[in-house]
């Protein structure tokens, strides 16, 4: 596959983790100059970050020596294995904690949104059985990914014999915990959008507020375009020369091309995850960006016929509403009961 390759695997390898330290110095130049609460999803997504980046770093230096980006060399497999599998040990460990932190702040972030001072509504029951089901899920697959081969996990990349004989069926391990993680990715996904419904605010407002959610969906996606390459490998023949995988074929002993398709995918969802548990916190920017895209809207131009300045200044004032949204979502009650705009708050504004 073209767009899977050492240039692609090394973009991902840096722009993710650079987009991760940037959101998490904006949330910490707002925690200490916005005068926010400190609360579990800040202490979360502290974890999440550094493992994003790990990961990042993982996979460009794995890239650099070769070891995933590019195909297999038929003259060298056995050491190529060998360092692949070694690789992905890591890696899949790795990613578990990096989708379970993640999850995790976004589904506390939701708390602090929608839960107002009414407790046992159905809201809080579906945020709590969300949050107790991707606890598990990391307990569950993170002690497969590390015991998949018992106390001898070397077993797994010395030899296909050792792998079939003293391992689990690593493919369908894998595959299950994709599928699991993406049933959680749509269930996190529609949650917000379905309170969004009860809030008290116009329907412009609530569109505005979806938009914003609906950002969670690249991850589904991503998360999606992980889960089908381990669906097709697990029902495919492997006793085949060839092997297909999202449209492309691949011989079987190319390992690394087809396993840097599922670590591409993969990472993909771990940085667009990250980025989509800060946006909400990060939001304050907008505000403080308002004045300046106003003045550049409202600038006018030497060229321009009178309409046309006129019709700029009508964008520059929508422009302005748009971005003043996450503070009037401050300000706003919600109506789930006895909700207090505490609760509600997911920035706060230093006018």
């Amino acid at each position: 596959m073209d767009y899977v390759n050492p240039r692609s695997m090394s973009a991902i390898g840096v722009l993710f983790p650079a987009l991760t330290i940037i959101s998490l110095a904006v949330r910490i130049y707002g925690w200490r100059h916005q005068g926010r609460r400190f609360e579990v999803d800040d202490i979360l997504v502290l974890p999440a970050g550094i493992l994003t980046v790990a990961a990042g770093v993982g996979l460009v230096t794995a890239t650099q020596l070769h070891i995933v980006g590019g195909h297999t060399n038929p003259e060298d497999l056995v050491v190529e294995s060998v360092k692949l599998g070694i690789f992905e040990y890591a890696f899949w460990i790795t990613h578990v904690l990096a989708i379970g932190f993640i999850k995790l702040t976004i589904l506390f972030l939701l708390r602090r949104v929608f839960r107002g001072r009414a407790y046992k509504t159905a809201f809080d029951y579906a945020n709590w059985t969300l949050i107790i089901l991707v606890i598990l899920w990391i307990l569950v697959f993170l002690f497969f990914d590390i015991f998949a081969c018992g106390t001898h996990p070397e077993a797994s990349w010395e030899s296909w014999n050792s792998l079939r004989n003293a391992c689990i069926d690593t493919f369908g391990m894998q595959t299950g915990c994709a599928v699991f993680s993406w049933v959680l990715d749509i269930a996190i996904f529609i949650e917000p959008l379905v309170m969004i419904r009860t809030l008290n605010m116009s329907r412009a407002r609530k569109i505005q507020a979806s938009l914003v959610f609906f950002s969670s969906g690249f991850a589904v996606i991503a998360g999606l375009l992980r889960l089908i390459p381990w669906i097709q490998v697990l029902i495919q023949d492997i006793t085949h020369p060839s092997i297909k995988v999202l449209g492309t074929t691949f011989p079987i002993a190319d390992q690394q091309a087809i396993i840097s398709i599922v670590l591409f995918w993969t990472y993909i969802e771990i940085g667009v995850g990250f980025l989509v548990a800060c946006v909400p916190r990060s939001a304050w920017v907008l505000d403080k960006l308002n004045p300046i895209l106003s003045k550049l809207r409202s600038l006018p131009s030497s060229i321009s016929l009178p309409r046309k300045s006129e019709r700029s200044r009508r964008k520059g004032d929508d422009v302005k509403r748009d971005l003043s949204f996450w503070k009037t979502m401050a300000q706003h009650e919600v109506s789930l009961g006895q909700h207090s705009d505490d609760d509600m708050e997911l920035v706060t504004v230093r006018d």
